[in-house]
């Protein structure tokens, strides 16, 4: 089955800690970015996500990561 990218639903973010936890990566601030966030997910496996966090005139890109397996 191949990887989708799609956007994350509120029901990803357990996953996606896990998965910024796992890449050493800050999860403060995330459920701010959720409408900003997408997902890579292959079957039941969120493998991969990457979030947007918008300002006036910019975007932050954040939360950056994919599974060391992958």
């Amino acid at each position: 089955m191949p990887v989708a990218i799609r956007p994350a639903t509120p029901g990803d973010l357990p996953a996606i800690r896990h998965l910024l936890g796992r890449n050493k990566l800050p999860v403060d601030g995330l459920d701010g970015c959720l409408e900003t966030t997408v997902t890579a997910v292959d079957g039941p496996d969120l493998v991969g996500c990457a979030a947007l966090e918008l300002y006036p005139g910019a975007a932050l890109l954040r939360s950056v990561a994919v599974a060391a397996e992958r």
